[in-house]
């Protein structure tokens, strides 16, 4: 279990360079990562979204439905409606099939939405003293729900809170002979815009959900690969230089370079052998960890790897699981103010010898140790799910050092001996 001890010494904490690298996902896993609006139940929440936007517009046509009898001679909110229906239909027609709106739809839409908005206006313009409020105005700011769960939700609750301007404005201007009535066209124009704006709400919480959980699925496919296997931006390089390579070479074998290579050419083949030097002898200490960190998108801003020996790939597929989990835990922390420090998580990898040489609780190292220091900084300790601290138990014995700002937390590998014999460190490694 974690032990809470004395406060956190000061630290010179390197800069975090880590998401300095802007990592480009391949093809296929971008488009999964993106693709949350169709997929992984984001079709169910639009399909949720769209039954309640039926029924607040099934609500305002009853409530015109029953301001009918009392409209003034002239007005009637029937074209609005028509017009509303006209626009709810085209929209239903061109956005059959799709999983995300487009621009060119979505700006059809909101021209086409000004129609029955500015008919319903007309035709309720100085009869709030009379009790009648607009109708088909709010209905089609409702219909921008189901768009905000299809598309960027910014565009949407800007057109509801124009409509709701322009409703509460026509309210207020009638306020000296509406009276107390005011209070009802001030609601209604409320009610073209609190549901977007609930939608709204709902549908960043569930987008940022599902992009932290798939973003977690895809990086966790680095706990099994090897101790020096390449990730994902390193494999993308490797195969950019094996295409400039048979190239090279190809153009060598037809003739078209002739031997020896002119300057232009041998200069090219240098500079790709030299690029493939320094890509294989980085790929000796690009472990699993720096992958899973370089790759995800969350991680990648917060969390900086300190691993120059490569020590992580010595962890078995349940300790970089926790390790991993753990880092997922605490970089997912979300700041209470928006002064507090930024969040940022230094992983130090070291030979538990190299670390500690003199340890003060009588254990002896063995050479199957390694050490793992978190320290954290912009959260504290108290702050942290306790699943992390039972992800970490996962990967060896750990202590939590308490700071005021943030916390530290060590951690002492057992390593199978087999993994260590197997794989040579690197020479000059700290």
């Amino acid at each position: 279990m974690s032990r809470f001890q004395r406060s956190l010494p000061p630290d010179d904490v390197p800069r975090d360079t880590t998401h300095e690298v802007q990592f480009r996902r391949p093809t296929r896993s971008a488009r999964a990562a993106e693709d949350i609006r169709s997929a992984h139940g984001g079709r169910r929440l639009a399909a949720g979204v769209t039954v309640a936007c039926v029924a607040i517009v099934l609500a305002h046509l009853l409530h015109a439905w029953g301001l009918s009898d009392i409209f003034p001679p002239g007005r009637d909110p029937g074209p609005a409606w028509i017009a509303l229906g006209l626009v709810t239909v085209g929209a239903v027609v061109a956005t059959r099939g799709l999983s995300r709106v487009p621009d060119w739809v979505f700006g059809t839409l909101l021209v086409a939405l000004a129609v029955p908005i500015w008919l319903d206006v007309a035709a309720t313009v100085d009869t709030l003293q009379l009790g009648i409020t607009p109708t088909a105005a709010p209905a089609a700011a409702a219909l921008l729900m189901p768009v905000a769960a299809l598309r960027e939700t910014r565009g949407p609750l800007a057109a509801a809170v124009t409509i709701a301007a322009v409703l509460l404005v026509q309210a207020l201007i009638q306020a000296p002979e509406a009276g107390t009535r005011t209070v009802v066209g001030v609601a209604i124009a409320a009610s073209a815009v609190v549901p977007v704006v609930l939608v709204v709400i709902a549908v960043r919480g569930f987008r940022r959900l599902v992009g932290r959980e798939l973003d977690l699925t895809l990086v966790q496919s680095t706990v099994s690969t090897p101790r020096s296997a390449v990730g994902m931006r390193a494999s993308e390089e490797l195969a950019e230089l094996d295409y400039d390579a048979e190239a090279l070479l190809d153009d060598v074998g037809a003739g078209r370079i002739a031997l020896p290579l002119p300057p232009a050419a041998a200069e090219r083949a240098g500079q790709l052998a030299a690029r493939l030097r320094v890509r294989l002898i980085e790929g000796r200490t690009d472990t699993w960890l720096r992958h899973a960190v370089t790759e995800s998108a969350y991680l990648s801003r917060r969390v900086t790897v300190d691993d120059p020996a490569g020590l992580a790939g010595l962890l078995g597929p349940a300790q970089r699981d926790g390790l991993l989990l753990a880092l997922w835990l605490i970089a997912g922390q979300r700041r209470t103010k928006a002064s507090a420090p930024p969040l940022r998580v230094l992983v130090t990898c070291r030979d538990r010898e190299a670390l500690d040489p003199e340890p003060d609780d009588g254990r002896r190292f063995d050479g199957t140790r390694i050490a793992i220091r978190f320290d954290v900084s912009g959260v504290t300790a108290r702050r942290v799910d306790e699943a992390t601290w039972e992800a970490l138990d996962n990967v060896g014995r750990h202590d939590v050092v308490v700071g005021a700002d943030g916390f530290r937390v060590d951690i002492d590998c057992r390593i199978d001996p087999a993994n260590r014999a197997g794989t040579a460190t690197p020479s000059g490694a700290a």
